[in-house]
Formats: C-alpha cells, structure tokens, sequence
C-alpha cells in the first residue's frame, strides 16, 4: 500500500505565500554568501510542494532579486520598499474571506512575530475594497495570545474590525512598502493582468506592550486613476518561467 506524501500538493495561493515570505527574507539579508535554502529544505521549512518553491523563485527571479544556481539561488538585489504608503480598508464595504488556517512559522514568519520556529500561528487571507477605489489582497499572521483571541470571533467585516471584536488594539503600526509586479495568483484575485504594477507593503502592528501582534503582506491595486510607476518599473511577463512550471513545461 502506497504510503502519501507528507508534502501536499500545490495548492492555489501555496506559491504566492512563499513568493511573499521569501521577499521579508530577500530584504533581510539572508544567510552568509547571500544563499536562499536549497528547494527540500524550503518544502521541508514552509510545509509545500517543490512546485510550489520553484514557481515562487521564477517570481522572484523575474523580479531581478534572485540568480539561480546549480545548488541554490543567490540573492542578488533586495527589493524597493522604500516608503511607507499603505492601502486603507474601507470599513463601510463586505470583505471578501479567502483563508484561515494554522500553520507552523518557518523561520522568516517567526523573526518577524518575534516567536519560535514551528510556533503556531494563525494565517488569514482576505480581499477587501480600497477607500477610495481598487482593491486589497491582505495576508495577516498572528501568534500566541493574539491569535487565540482572534480565533473567538467570526470573519464578518475587514480585518481591523476583527482585532477590535476580540479586543486586541494595536498601540503602533509599522509599514513598509514600493511597487512589485503582480504574480498570476494576485492578479487573478484582483483581476488584473499578470505583472501589472501594484502596491506592495509589508505591515508591523505591535501591541501596548512592545511585542508584535500582526504582521501582513498587503498587494493593492488601486484602480484607474492611480499614480502608478513609469514603464521602467520590474515587472514579469504573462507567459514568464513561473507560468512555464506551473503547467509543467
């Protein structure tokens, strides 16, 4: 009797995620010679397919932050947050629920919560409207306590509303952000074309008591009308290397 592989399959979203904590890693400056981790031991550390890994380092590599290698990728740029512009829910309009489940925090997710590796935390994904036109894709952790209360209300409003219900209030927030290219699995969310350019944060809220309580990877895309970056702008192409392994070529 086969036994079934403790590595699940790809599974829509899988590639993305990993896409997005790699990119915190990138920008952290990653381990000595500038070596992301082999592909086993990113399946191993974030629990997904190979297919996965490889369609989240084309994305990166299309991005011009990644060289591939015979054993590893080495990094060869980090990525151009250099502001500090968010997307700002509008609390008046339906959130739109894509996720919510446990994980184990590799250990990026664990640095930035402030929590061991393999600490349980609570992953949730929504899609929310922007006040102000356009459209947000938000990918929230949490650890300890905060996700525990969080887990005692239901999804019903964007994610702000959820942290006031279980009475968890954020006493600063951090943001980060510049502009990255869309990846097929954002953009269909979104419905925009692969690579167009869209608003990429990375968000820190910290409680009273100094330590983290959420942190987000946010991808908006803000609508017509939106001050969007020139044509030198990094983005990928709609049939680029990550669409090639997703379909198998």
């Amino acid at each position: 009797m086969p036994v079934p592989s403790p590595i699940p399959p790809l599974r829509a979203g899988d590639a993305r995620r990993l896409r997005d904590l790699l990119r915190v890693a990138v920008a952290a400056r990653p381990a000595a010679r500038g070596l992301l981790p082999r592909e086993d031991e990113l399946m191993l550390d974030f629990g997904v397919a190979r297919s996965a890994v490889r369609v989240a380092l084309a994305l990166l590599s299309e991005e011009g932050l990644l060289r591939p290698g015979p054993a590893a990728h080495r990094v060869v740029a980090r990525p151009e947050y250099t502001g500090e512009r968010d997307a700002v829910t509008d609390p008046d309009r339906s959130v739109r629920w894509l996720d919510r489940a446990g994980v184990a925090a590799p250990e990026v997710l664990a640095g930035w919560l402030g929590v061991d590796p393999g600490s349980p935390c609570l992953r949730l994904e929504c899609l929310a409207p922007v006040s102000g036109g356009g459209t947000v894709l938000e990918t929230h952790y949490l650890a300890g306590a905060g996700a525990a209360e969080l887990l005692t209300v239901p999804e019903t409003g964007p994610f702000e509303r959820l942290l006031a219900d279980a009475r968890l209030r954020p006493d600063s927030t951090r943001t980060r952000s510049g502009w990255v290219p869309a990846d097929p699995d954002a953009a269909s969310l979104l419905g925009v074309a692969p690579g167009t350019p869209l608003l990429g944060a990375e968000r820190t809220l910290t409680g009273p008591d100094g330590r983290v309580l959420a942190v987000a990877i946010v991808r908006a895309h803000a609508g017509a009308g939106a001050d969007y970056p020139g044509s030198s702008a990094r983005t990928c192409s709609t049939e680029s290397a990550s669409a090639g392994v997703l379909s198998g070529r």
